[in-house]
């Protein structure tokens, strides 16, 4: 039974957690940090998408 509690308890914290948190975590248990500027690259591409897409494209064009 001793199990089955230390099992709920751990379930607990981590669903606690935000997804942001332990994805740091990973990377400090891991040590990939060089995932880092490949994924911040990749969500900046991505917001780029959405904002060309959207009412700020004159925007986003004049930048460029």
């Amino acid at each position: 039974m001793k199990d089955k509690n230390d099992f709920q308890e751990l379930t607990e914290q981590r669903a606690k957690e935000s997804l942001l948190r332990e994805f740091f975590l990973m990377l400090m248990h891991n040590k990939k940090w060089w995932l880092t500027p490949i994924i911040l690259i990749m969500l900046l591409f991505g917001a780029l998408i959405i904002l060309g897409g959207s009412s700020y494209a004159p925007f986003i064009y004049t930048l460029f």
